[in-house]
């Protein structure tokens, strides 16, 4: 007997580019997820989990196929594919779920929705996520189609009326001000990015603590779309090698010596401001806008891919944080980020 799961699905899209899903459907051999307009302008951030979209009320099987069909909005073009899932791979993420809290107790947990991440030139990714988990489970590439207003179905020819595609992309409610003055600075990021991205190291995250400390809980979001969150156990402050890709964020809790708790919260980023200024685009987590200049990810992409490598973050003072990358005996200094840490919880 096959393996039934419950599931649902949602979208994402990077910040500059606003997408569109035309049509679209996970489809597994008794149940198909659908897609269409009816998601409206889909953005966020790329990665970040969108609004679900109804889902099962009985355990179905897992999807073996995806079709979609989308618009890009900033490029004026639709874009279109067919592929074959990893059931296999899909089915095992399923059954391995992952520790959680709850109400400071751990239990199992399992990913719950697919989330498809519509890129520009056609990408498109495929992760699945679950309460702050999130690992890719395909990557795929969509041709360029052609489909004008009369071939169209009814409830999108809206979207060839004159001025549609310019009053969305200049809409402030869509496309936030502080992600407009950013491409104006600097044009639109390469779409290149979003498979560069994908590009991974050999490395763990090691945490320094102050005298005492132990560490509880730490969530890591890698640029890639894939996050990790892992609880503490044995009070151990390290974890396995690991083929990751670039972070972006991570964030750290531990009690201290007096059995207090504190966070730590550091993002990588040129921008002093931008955790104030988080609340303007999302909700905190979205990928830095200047992300690709920073030193992190320059660093981080000219290091050897297979070689052990450490990502330091020394939080040892409790009130600020100091980060580096040690592979091969040699240490390269992470200047570029912003942080807070919370005191006494």
């Amino acid at each position: 007997m096959e393996e039934k799961f419950k599931w649902t699905g949602t979208l994402s899209a990077p910040n500059e580019y606003p997408m569109q899903a035309y049509y679209g459907e996970l489809i597994a051999d008794d149940y198909q997820f659908p897609f269409s307009d009816i998601w409206g302008i889909v953005g966020g951030g790329w990665g970040e989990p969108g609004k679900h979209g109804g889902g099962t009320d009985t355990p179905v099987k897992v999807p073996h196929t995806l079709e979609f069909t989308w618009y890009s909005l900033v490029e004026n073009k639709f874009y279109a594919g067919h592929w074959e899932l990893d059931t296999k791979k899909i089915t095992q993420l399923f059954n391995e779920g992952f520790s959680q809290t709850y109400f400071d107790s751990v239990k199992k947990g399992t990913y719950e929705t697919f989330v498809i991440g519509l890129g520009p030139k056609g990408k498109l990714v495929l992760w699945l996520y679950g309460d702050g988990h999130q690992v890719e489970v395909g990557s795929f590439q969509g041709k360029e189609i052609n489909i004008t207003k009369d071939e169209a179905y009814d409830k999108f020819k809206y979207v060839f009326e004159p001025q549609y595609r310019e009053d969305i992309i200049s809409d402030p409610g869509i496309v936030k001000p502080i992600v407009t003055e950013k491409i104006k600075e600097d044009g639109y990021p390469d779409p290149q990015l979003y498979e560069i991205f994908r590009e991974k190291l050999n490395w763990s995250p090691k945490v320094i603590l102050p005298a005492g400390s132990t560490l509880e809980k730490r969530n890591f979001y890698l640029a890639n779309g894939e996050r990790e969150s892992t609880l503490q156990d044995n009070s151990a402050v390290t974890l396995p090698y690991k083929k990751r890709a670039v972070p972006y964020l991570f964030y750290f809790q531990w009690k201290n010596k007096e059995g207090k708790k504190q966070s730590s919260q550091v993002v990588f980023t040129g921008n002093p401001n931008y955790i104030k200024d988080a609340s303007k685009v999302y909700n905190g987590t979205f990928l830095p806008l200047d992300f690709e200049k920073t030193d992190m990810y320059k660093i981080f992409g000219g290091l050897n891919k297979d070689l052990p490598t450490d990502i330091i973050i020394d939080i040892s003072s409790g009130t600020k944080a100091e980060v580096s990358m040690e592979q091969n005996g040699k240490k390269y200094p992470i200047k570029q980020m912003d942080q807070y840490v919370i005191q006494n919880k």
